[in-house]
């Protein structure tokens, strides 16, 4: 039974194993991703661009910076397309894997009503939505081998940023000289 999903505002991203642990938010300086996320804020008015959770100034916190990326896997490239901000909520649902392992039962219970919520599904939808996911996901997952060579074989995780994002020619720049930023070809 095939189910459309397109009209889904909160999905489900699990970043490649390669790539686990690799961020250009990990690979630039604090300063600077600390400027990013006060633009970002500014811009977005402080408001998860997915459910529209709107916090006060205090609780900004609840707020995340949420890379989205796509991932070159042979040449082991991780493609900055662009920063979302996006409620804690939200944002767990794009690392469902590490969600999955951190959490109580009773989390996660709210988390998949947050879902339901943001989504206008039910329960069942849910499930087959997070079916369709994880089958799509393995089927295109590379094999332990596989991943392993890459790793052995490139070392390192390089970046690229076609995003439009703030400060990106600063984040370009910190990139190059740690010998991580590589152009697309």
């Amino acid at each position: 039974m095939s189910q459309d999903f397109s009209n889904f505002k909160l999905k489900v991203d699990w970043k490649p194993a390669p790539f686990r642990g690799y961020s250009v938010r990990k690979s630039i300086s604090q300063s600077l991703w600390t400027k990013i996320r006060k633009k970002t804020l500014e811009e977005n008015e402080c408001r998860c661009r997915i459910c529209g959770y709107e916090p006060d100034k205090q609780n900004l916190r609840f707020l995340d910076m949420h890379e989205i990326e796509r991932y070159d896997e042979e040449n082991l490239i991780c493609v900055l397309e662009g920063i979302d901000l996006i409620c804690r909520r939200c944002h767990a649902f794009h690392h469902m894997g590490f969600t999955f392992s951190r959490t109580t039962p009773e989390q996660f219970d709210e988390l998949v009503k947050h879902f339901m919520n943001v989504n206008s599904c039910t329960e069942e939808d849910f499930k087959h939505y997070f079916k369709h996911v994880r089958d799509e996901k393995f089927q295109k997952m590379l094999s332990l081998a596989e991943m392993t060579r890459i790793r052995e074989d490139k070392k390192t995780v390089r970046y690229c940023v076609v995003g439009d994002i703030p400060f990106k020619e600063d984040v370009i720049a910190q990139l190059k000289k740690k010998a991580l930023y590589q152009e697309l070809t």
